[in-house]
């Protein structure tokens, strides 16, 4: 199966078998300098593109960059972010700056608007047509942990602080 073509591979390994998904921002990039671009109350006053454009100075998370690290050449690492398209050379540099382990990175296509849940749901099925085995996902927003949660994955929790004052009244299963 060809993948999307806002699907970045990171070496050459082919999608499939025993893969973990890590979110990005908030799990393995410190995202909190940019907090203040989305503080507007309506959806259309945020600034966005101040918030992924200022990805580039984002600090490591140590314990994710550990974790992420740590995982076993056995397994296929995909990095799933909601981050636009247009953040994908800025992204590719951070990465490889950090050295952060991953065999994909997936970012959002041309004109791939909508919600997280939705977004990411979607992108999951597409890894799992193409063979992958998705035995654990990482995420910091609480509504993704729910989806993943629905959809039969094995999710795990990382508290960031991005969603605390933006709480949905979303509650853990």
């Amino acid at each position: 199966m060809a993948h999307p073509n806002h699907w970045t591979s990171n070496g050459g390994r082919p999608i499939g078998g025993r893969t973990i998904v890590f979110d990005l921002d908030g799990v393995i990039a410190d995202a909190s300098h940019r907090q203040h671009f989305l503080a507007a109350e309506r959806f259309s006053d945020k600034d966005w593109d101040g918030f992924f454009n200022a990805c580039v100075d984002d600090p490591v998370i140590e314990p994710g960059h550990r974790l992420v690290g740590s995982i076993s050449d056995d397994f296929c690492v995909v990095i799933l972010t909601a981050r636009i398209h247009e953040t994908r050379e800025k992204t590719v540099a951070w990465l490889s700056a950090n050295d952060v382990r991953h065999d994909w990175l997936i970012l959002r296509g041309h004109r791939q608007g909508g919600p997280s849940t939705e977004w990411k749901r979607e992108q999951l099925e597409l890894l799992q047509e193409a063979g992958a085995d998705i035995e654990l996902a990482l995420d910091d927003d609480p509504r993704n942990i729910v989806m993943l949660r629905d959809s039969g994955l094995a999710a795990m929790y990382v508290h960031s602080g991005y969603y605390d004052d933006r709480d949905d009244g979303v509650e853990f299963r």
